[in-house]
C-alpha cells in the first residue's frame, strides 16, 4: 500500500525533487556550453590536436609546455600538469575561483535559463534494459552514459570527499595513497549510508537503482560496508563505482564477525571488460610504455610513482577487446606475484602477441616475497624513509 502512495506522489501535478531540479538544471548548461568554446571565450590559444582534442597552456597553473587537454567529444577538461579536470562547470568555477553551486547559478543567469511556471521534468536514469530484452547501446538510450554520470557525480558531491578514518587507511603504510592521487582519482566514502541510500532514492527509481547493482535484489543498500568508493572513469564520465570494504578500521572482510558476508570489492554495474583509468590511453603516444594492473589501488600507486597505468577489475576481467586497446603501446604485464596473476598474465601475452605480433611485450616480475605492486612501491617508501632516518 505504502508503494503504490509514494508512485502516486510521483505522478504529475507533483513538483519534482529540488535535487532533479539541480541535475536538470546542470545538464541544461552542460548541453549548451561546449568546453572548447568557453575556453576561447576565456583567452586561452588552443591548439587542435584532432576533431576531439585540443591543447593549451593550463590558465590555473604556470607552464611553458602545454598540458591542458580539451576534450571536444565530450565536453570534458584535464591538465596533466597541475591534474584539475571536470566539465564546463568545474572549468568556469576554477577559472573565477568559486564554488561550483555559485558556478551554475552565474551560468544559469548568463544564459539566462529560465524554469517552466510548472517546474521541470525530473531527471530519470536509462534503465539498463532495452524494449525486448537485452543491454542498452547508446543508440538505444540516448544520453543514458550522460545521466548515469549526472547521478554518479551527485552521489559523489553528495558524500563529499573521503572520512578521516577511510583517509588514515588509504594514506597508511600499507596503502601508500597520497592525498593528491586520492582527490585525483576522485575517492569519497559513504559515511552514513542510510542518509545515502535516501539521497539516492530521491534522484532515481528503485528499479532503476537496482539494475545499476546499487540496490541488491531484496533492496538493500550494496555499500553498506563497502563504503570507500572508487569512481570508474570512461570518456570523462562516470560509468560505475567501485567500493571497497572498509568497516571500522577493518580492511579485510574475512576476519569480522558481521551477521552477513560482504565481498572485498562491490561494482555497479559496468565493470566487464573495462579498464580503470583507460582515459589515460587517449594521451599517449604509439610506442609509450604502459603498465597493464591488477585492480585500482596497483593502478593508481603506480601512477603515483609517475608511470602510466591501467588496470584490471580482477584479474581475469578482459576481453579481446580489452586488450586490444593497449595495442601500440610499450606494454608491461603488471599482475600480483601468485598463480592465478601469472597464468593470466601469460594469456593476455599470448592475446597481444596474436593482435600485434609483438613478441618483446613485457612481463613484470616481482622480486620474491612481494604479492604485488602496492607493496613494492610501500617496502621501496618504507627503506627510503629508514635510510634517511639513518
Amino acid at each position: 500500500m505504502k508503494q503504490c502512495e509514494r508512485k502516486k506522489g510521483r505522478g504529475r501535478g507533483h513538483p519534482p525533487k529540488p535535487y532533479n531540479l539541480l541535475m536538470d538544471l546542470i545538464e541544461e548548461i552542460k548541453n549548451k556550453i561546449g568546453i572548447v568554446q568557453l575556453a576561447e571565450a576565456e583567452g586561452l590559444k588552443l591548439k587542435k590536436q584532432s576533431d576531439r582534442i585540443y591543447k593549451a597552456c593550463c590558465c590555473f597553473h604556470k607552464e611553458i609546455v602545454a598540458s591542458l587537454t580539451l576534450y571536444a567529444d565530450t565536453n570534458t577538461f584535464k591538465c596533466y600538469g597541475c591534474q584539475a579536470r571536470g566539465d564546463a562547470i568545474n572549468f568556469y568555477a576554477k577559472r573565477h575561483d568559486l564554488t561550483n553551486a555559485a558556478a551554475i547559478k552565474t551560468l544559469a543567469r548568463l544564459l539566462e535559463l529560465k524554469r517552466p511556471a510548472g517546474g521541470v521534468k525530473p531527471v530519470k536514469t536509462a534503465g539498463l534494459r532495452a524494449k525486448g530484452g537485452g543491454e542498452t547501446t547508446p543508440g538505444q538510450a540516448k544520453g543514458y552514459k550522460q545521466r548515469l554520470d549526472s547521478l554518479y557525480r551527485a552521489l559523489q558531491a553528495f558524500c563529499g570527499p573521503v572520512d578521516s578514518e577511510s583517509l588514515t587507511y588509504l594514506t597508511s603504510e600499507s596503502r601508500g595513497l597520497t592525498a593528491e592521487t586520492i582527490k585525483h582519482f576522485g575517492i569519497f566514502s559513504i559515511s552514513d549510508y542510510q542518509k545515502t541510500r535516501a539521497f539516492l532514492l530521491s534522484l532515481a527509481s528503485l528499479k532503476t537503482l537496482k539494475e545499476l547493482m546499487v540496490f541488491d535484489s531484496k533492496n538493500r543498500f550494496g555499500f553498506t560496508k563497502n563504503k570507500i568508493i572508487i569512481p570508474v572513469i570512461e570518456d570523462g564520465r562516470i560509468i560505475a563505482l567501485r567500493g571497497r570494504y572498509f568497516d571500522r578500521g577493518f580492511s579485510d572482510p574475512t576476519i569480522t564477525t558481521a551477521r552477513y558476508t560482504y565481498p572485498k570489492y562491490k561494482s555497479t554495474t559496468g565493470i566487464a571488460g573495462k579498464l580503470f583509468n583507460g582515459d589515460i590511453l587517449k594521451t599517449l603516444k604509439p610506442g609509450d610504455r604502459v603498465y597493464l594492473c591488477e585492480g585500482e589501488f596497483d593502478t593508481m600507486i603506480t601512477h603515483q610513482h609517475g608511470h602510466n597505468a591501467v588496470g584490471l577489475f580482477g584479474v581475469s576481467n578482459y576481453t579481446d577487446a580489452t586488450i586490444k586497446r593497449l595495442n601500440g603501446f610499450d606494454l608491461v604485464i603488471a599482475f600480483d606475484n601468485d598463480e592465478p596473476g601469472k597464468s593470466e598474465a601469460l594469456k593476455v601475452g599470448n592475446i597481444f602477441y596474436k593482435q600485434t605480433g609483438i613478441k618483446d611485450y613485457t612481463r613484470n616480475k616481482l622480486p620474491d616475497g612481494i604479492k604485488d605492486l602496492t607493496e613494492l612501491f610501500t617496502a621501496r617508501a618504507k627503506k627510503k624513509n629508514e635510510n634517511l632516518q639513518s
